[in-house]
């Protein structure tokens, strides 16, 4: 099971001692335990790495950057955001997997990296499973289908259509294999019959400046990715996924109401540590985070970009880790990253 943390070891606590001594064991136990001392004074003035597995301008870096803005603030010491693309995650999941855990490098993790990295790359470099400790769920923002306004069809249905009519004639534009766009591309040609070319690229942002450009016919991302290219015409807007319309494009219906029903997917992404992190510290991250997402400000600012704010315990995001993993498995067979 996702973030599973090694048995807890009790400690065992003489009633019949005079209390003086009690402290005084008690002390020398806390400094001998370098956890349990980390935990006290974290983040003892240092400051905070939050490591984001893709390129900057995507949504999980905007995201993170809100979030850690006033994170920082209620914490007392810098969250500094440092962008590790490549490998859908990986390359920024092993480097923090394998850092000290004390609290000082944590992971915004993308759900992919759970659910889609174990089944497409042959050799995982780390185990999304059992190297780390869940800290919090942080947004989920829903993806938009759009397209290069010289595909020509102005409706989901005239989409499909073309699509269907000259298989791979479409090519469609990923944050990488197994990104959540990569899902959504998968979903989409699923539930409709299409078959599109996969172009993978490095971001989620390098892939809409290719539909830009004409390179690539379309693609699905988040809305503050694309939102200010659906408003100037210079990408075409079909559906979002998911079950509501976004507030800051009204007129871009949801996919069922433009005929495909159960097309959901989007961008959803939390913060882990490495395993080991003390159950002090990660609790303390826990209300840092969870108090930063529940501001007014950080959630004004999350919701102008399409973001719905989650937030919650470390226990909540273990659950929708899991349901995403018996949600996408089925549909990545013989999908590989090479």
């Amino acid at each position: 099971m996702p973030f599973q943390r090694p048995p807890a070891r009790a400690l065992a606590r003489p009633l019949a001692r005079p209390l003086a001594r009690r402290l005084l064991l008690g002390a020398a136990a806390a400094l001998a335990t370098p956890g349990l001392a980390r935990a006290q004074d974290f983040p003892g003035g240092r400051p905070v790495r939050l490591v984001v597995p893709f390129g900057p301008g995507g949504i999980t870096d905007l995201v993170a950057r809100v979030v850690a803005e006033r994170a920082a603030a209620i914490l007392g010491a810098p969250i500094v955001v440092e962008n590790r693309a490549g490998a859908n995650g990986n390359i920024a999941g092993d480097f923090v997997a394998k850092s000290a855990p004390d609290g000082h490098t944590l992971l915004m993790a993308s759900l992919a990296m759970f659910s889609v990295n174990p089944v497409i790359y042959p050799a995982m470099p780390y185990d999304p499973a059992r190297d780390f400790e869940p800290v919090i769920a942080i947004g989920s923002t829903p993806h938009i289908l759009v397209a290069h306004p010289s595909v020509g069809a102005t409706d989901l249905a005239g989409l499909i259509a073309v699509a269907k009519a000259r298989p791979e004639a479409l090519s469609y534009g990923t944050a990488g294999a197994g990104s959540s766009p990569h899902l959504t591309q998968l979903a989409f040609q699923q539930a409709t019959g299409a078959k599109l070319l996969e172009v993978h690229f490095r971001s989620g942002s390098a892939s809409v400046q290719s539909v830009l450009g004409g390179q690539v016919s379309m693609t699905a991302e988040a809305t503050p990715v694309v939102i200010a290219h659906i408003q100037a015409g210079t990408l075409r807007a079909y559906a979002v996924a998911s079950l509501a319309r976004v507030a800051l494009l009204p007129q871009v219906p949801t996919a069922a109401e433009a005929g495909l029903p159960g097309l959901e997917n989007g961008s959803t992404s939390g913060v882990v540590a490495p395993r080991g992190t003390p159950a002090a510290v990660l609790a303390r991250l826990n209300q840092v985070f969870d108090q930063a997402l529940r501001a007014p400000e950080t959630q004004a600012r999350l919701v102008q970009q399409g973001t719905l704010p989650l937030g919650g315990t470390g226990e909540e995001f273990r659950a929708l880790v899991d349901r995403e993993v018996t949600r996408w498995r089925p549909l990545l067979a013989g999908v590989s990253a090479g």
